[in-house]
């Protein structure tokens, strides 16, 4: 699919409109809160988000966006 093509399709869903500039005056940031838990994961998962790790997030980041990508899909599909 080329690029304009993916833009034509955002363009024509609903829900994928682009901001406007009224709607940026409007927006108010929001960093989630977090919490300090200690977990026990696998070596093997554990060595390979270290090994992913692009450099500009931690690993223990990634994990937490992994998680969170899960958590939003299940609480879709309900």
């Amino acid at each position: 699919m080329s690029d304009e093509e993916r833009l034509r399709n955002a363009l024509d869903d609903p829900d994928a409109q682009p901001i406007t500039p009224e709607m940026w005056t409007k927006a108010k940031p929001f960093i989630p809160r977090k919490k300090d838990i200690h977990i026990k994961l696998d070596e093997e998962v554990v060595d390979y988000f270290k090994q992913i790790n692009d450099g500009k997030r931690g690993y223990q980041t990634l994990i937490n966006s992994v998680l969170r990508q899960y958590v939003e899909h299940h609480r879709a599909a309900k």
